[in-house]
């Protein structure tokens, strides 16, 4: 997963910052294909009907894969900053990545792959007390 190299490569709050920043930017994406969605019904009931039609069908594929989207990320995001803490000293995103996957996760659970916030898992070790913790 590219964003597990990223986390690696950058750090988790670098990582969490743009993650947060990405799905939001879905989001505008989403409430643009409502907008365009609402266009295209007014269109669609006064001149043109095929170009009603395309923006109408268009702004609602472009809504629904943008909610879907963001809310993904935004599950991801949520679930591993909620987790990002050391259990032992409470250090918050101070932490090197040991190994991480979307499964199967190393006590043998093996999640749905569909549902990426519940697949994700991470080895961490905390760089202030070396504190070993799995995170998902």
């Amino acid at each position: 997963m590219a964003s597990l190299d990223r986390i690696g490569k950058e750090g988790f709050r670098h990582w969490y910052e743009r993650q947060l920043i990405e799905c939001h930017l879905w989001l505008v994406s989403c409430f643009l294909g409502i907008i365009m969605t609402a266009s295209g019904i007014e269109i669609f009931g006064r001149a043109s009907r095929p170009l009603g039609a395309f923006l109408m069908l268009g702004g609602a594929v472009l809504a629904l894969a943008g909610w879907q989207r963001y809310r993904r990320m935004l599950d991801v995001a949520e679930r591993l900053g909620e987790l990002a803490a050391c259990p032992k000293c409470q250090a918050y995103a101070r932490f090197d990545i040991l190994s991480a996957g979307p499964m199967p996760l190393p006590e043998g659970d093996d999640p749905l792959v569909e549902r990426a916030a519940d697949s994700l898992w991470l080895r961490a070790r905390c760089r202030k007390c070396g504190e070993e913790w799995l995170m998902k």
